[in-house]
């Protein structure tokens, strides 16, 4: 499957758990958004409140895994359907620490001068 580069590059970043790999993938302008029936909605704006974030996540799961089931782009809008996997930290809501979560979600991209300016998880 051939994904956007600046895609490929903010999943590989997120599984690595590099954040200052995955800011290095947004632009200055982000919107983030993550839609969910199990917890809380969240919607951020910018850079700064996604590198803190990123930060936050990656030390809320002892793993964490996104892997593409398939995508469609189209010019600089991308879909793509994600199985998700991962191993929280700490006890996150419904999800317990040490207990692997698979969840099969929706992300929907948009790439404007090379960098994601907004990022809508579905899950």
């Amino acid at each position: 499957m051939n994904l956007p580069t600046i895609i490929q590059s903010y999943l590989d970043a997120y599984n690595r758990k590099d954040v200052s790999a995955l800011v290095d993938c947004v632009s200055e302008a982000v919107l983030f958004e993550n839609v969910s029936n199990a917890c809380k909605s969240l919607k951020i704006e910018g850079r700064e409140a996604f590198a803190e974030l990123a930060s936050q996540a990656a030390t809320m799961f002892a793993s964490r895994k996104q892997t593409v089931r398939t995508a469609v782009v189209d010019g600089g809008k991308v879909a793509l359907e994600v199985d998700w996997t991962g191993t929280p930290a700490v006890d996150l809501g419904p999800m317990k620490a040490g207990v692997e979560v698979s969840i099969r979600g929706a992300s929907f991209m948009t790439i404007a001068d090379g960098k994601l300016a907004r990022i809508v998880d579905l899950s």
